[in-house]
């Protein structure tokens, strides 16, 4: 756990600073009772959190995926203007997409295919979770301070996404999942700016691949590449209705503090989730797998043939309980910081 992240979440926990954050979201005063609720949430998810961390591998993500689904539900409660508990859509809100299927047969098989499991989006604590965090992102260029926000479109419930696309769109998956695959959907952003009058530019290192060149040109956007860089321009009514999916590296930040922002491509059916929805997914992903498929889970603690995506599994899972705190507390003072300026989230606008 990240003591200094979670010193910061213990406002969550205080009812005077969490009734004072509610009445600047939402010009309005804060029930004693769900106030009650919001606090409560916020000290299970860190005891589940702290429990996670001092438990075996063998447990540990479920635990963690407990801790983040008390920690949404804290979060929820806060942003939501109206309604408590009871008001919550039962369910996960997120299902598993035939994973008998893909995990039957030999063991090493099932190990390897793990990449090709996939979920599916419902109505649920999770479609609670995207609606009221508004499916948002805090953009990072180059600052340790949030510098943009981004309200990206909520996808329909019925999306299927798999563990692949994800491992694919995740900087601080690279080193391990490059031993797996040599797909990387990102690429790293050194400058960027946009505003009405002149639009939208991007610069990225290296030569944009052809993947990306054809999805970002179908969309309006014009690039141009150099042997070492590739920059990507639009008016701003293009940008607005194709706005790019955009991901940070929080393990692997710029000097210890600096999320390193990169650019990516939307999933299938062109749908963009936020990096905490991101995040959220991923955690329940290795939650199922250790509750329902115990002897995978072991096989791969115990290094069995086919465990080549262990060291990825692995990260994904430092990544999700270090960074989905980090992504929540960050959300929370981003939102406050905009209630006290003129600063807004950017809305996508997607063409029908």
């Amino acid at each position: 756990m990240n003591i200094e992240i979670w010193q910061q979440l213990l406002s969550l926990e205080t009812r005077d600073i969490t009734t004072q954050w509610f009445a600047k979201i939402h010009s309005r005063k804060l029930s004693s009772r769900r106030a009650k609720e919001i606090n409560s949430s916020a000290k299970q998810a860190r005891e589940y959190f702290r429990n996670a961390s001092k438990s075996d591998y063998s447990v540990r993500p479920l635990l963690t995926y407990y801790g983040i689904t008390s920690l949404s539900r804290s979060l929820i409660l806060l942003l939501k203007a109206q309604g408590g508990e009871e008001g919550l859509t039962t369910g996960h809100g997120l299902e598993t997409v035939n994973w008998g299927k893909t995990l039957s047969g030999e063991i090493s098989k099932g190990l390897s295919d793990i990449y090709n499991l996939k979920i599916r989006t419902r109505s649920g604590l999770f479609s609670d979770f995207i609606t009221h965090t508004k499916n948002r992102i805090s953009i990072h260029v180059n600052s340790s301070g949030v510098d943009w926000r981004i309200c990206y479109d909520i996808p329909k419930l019925g999306d299927e996404l798999s563990l692949g696309e994800l491992f694919s769109r995740l900087p601080d998956l690279q080193k391990e999942y490059s031993n797996f695959s040599q797909e990387t959907l990102y690429i790293s952003v050194s400058e960027m700016t946009y505003n009405e009058k002149d639009g939208f530019k991007v610069k990225v290192r290296n030569k944009l691949p052809s993947k990306f060149k054809n999805i970002y040109e179908s969309y309006g956007y014009s690039v141009t590449s150099g042997s070492s860089w590739s920059t990507l321009t639009c008016d701003a009514n293009t940008f607005q209705h194709n706005i790019p999916l955009f991901i940070h590296s929080y393990i692997h930040k710029t000097f210890g503090s600096i999320p390193t922002l990169y650019l990516s491509i939307p999933f299938e059916r062109g749908n963009i989730y936020s990096q905490l929805s991101i995040t959220y997914i991923l955690s329940y992903i290795l939650g199922m797998l250790v509750r329902y498929y115990p002897t995978h889970w072991m096989s791969f603690l115990q290094g069995e043939k086919g465990d080549t995506l262990w060291p990825t599994i692995n990260r994904t899972q430092q990544l999700v309980e270090n960074t989905f705190p980090e992504l929540v507390i960050e959300l929370i003072a981003d939102i406050l910081k905009e209630c006290d300026s003129n600063q807004s989230c950017l809305k996508a606008t997607k063409n029908a």
